[in-house]
């Protein structure tokens, strides 16, 4: 089954709700938020204007308006429901205007904005250089771009050689993710683009106690496993009880390998 964000245009409201609710869990948790401020707060500072590709429900948005202070945001994405749910959530802030688009045709102008930022798209993207190409286009030139989003390949709720578990892990790669190495391929990609002055940093995100994120992400590949033929409905549920029955029982342990990455444009591009 193709990742599902390939088409996230035309998926129906209850997968646009879960969609949504997984993207608000993973923005609250207090170690997302740590992660998130980290690599948010080397972007300059008050930028007249910044660019989210991928925004969807606004989740993201607010920890950039809280971390990277833009005068200005405008958020895209091509999902007229998440769209809609950014604008009921920002509905009383004039800084936050959110309309449709995606990462190969935002509908903005040349050299717009001041800084550019895609947080956990590029995973689900068939054409990275395209995105690259228009993040150029519509940044002013000394823009920054950033791009932020998991080395997937890493995902890992294994506790031992062989634990079935992570086959809800393997499941989310085949069907919620369109590339897990991106990440690993994007420094090159973004200096081919001509792009300069790029640094990358890892952020470990690790989830134990109480790892909402995580159970979401388990529970949403588990179905679309289902849906996809590879599981029998009784054992996609079997691996969701067995992902709780560990967070009941102290053991649960899951991690992920996050990557940041920001360049510039040349000032004499």
């Amino acid at each position: 089954m193709p990742d599902l964000y390939l088409s996230i245009s035309s998926q129906s409201d209850d997968v646009i709700e879960a969609v949504a609710a997984s993207m608000d869990k993973r923005a609250a948790e207090p170690e997302m938020r740590r992660i998130c401020a980290d690599y948010m707060r080397a972007l300059p500072q008050s930028a007249e204007v910044l660019l989210e590709i991928g925004c969807g429900n606004g989740s993201t948005t607010g920890l950039l308006l809280e971390n990277a202070r833009p005068r200005a945001l405008v958020g895209v994405d091509p999902s007229e429901g998440l769209i809609e749910r950014g604008r009921r959530r920002f509905r009383d802030d004039p800084v936050v205007e959110f309309l449709v688009g995606d990462a190969l045709a935002t509908g903005q102008g040349d050299g717009m904005f001041d800084v550019v930022v895609a947080h956990t798209v590029f995973s689900h993207l068939a054409d990275p250089q395209g995105a690259l190409a228009e993040a150029w286009r519509v940044l002013r030139p000394g823009g920054t771009l950033a791009i932020f989003d998991g080395d997937y390949a890493t995902n890992t709720v294994a506790l031992f050689d062989g634990d079935p578990l992570q086959a809800t892990m393997t499941a989310a790669q085949r069907n919620l993710i369109h590339d897990p190495y991106v990440m690993r391929r994007l420094p090159a990609l973004v200096r081919a683009a001509g792009f300069g002055a790029c640094r990358t940093r890892a952020h470990g995100y690790m989830q134990t106690e109480t790892p909402d994120y995580l159970l979401s992400l388990i529970g949403r590949s588990v179905d679309a496993a289902a849906a996809a033929g590879e599981f029998g409905s009784e054992l996609a549920a079997g691996l969701a009880s067995e992902a709780s029955r560990r967070v009941a029982d102290g053991t649960f342990y899951g991690a992920i390998l996050f990557v940041s990455l920001i360049a510039e444009k040349p000032l004499d591009a």
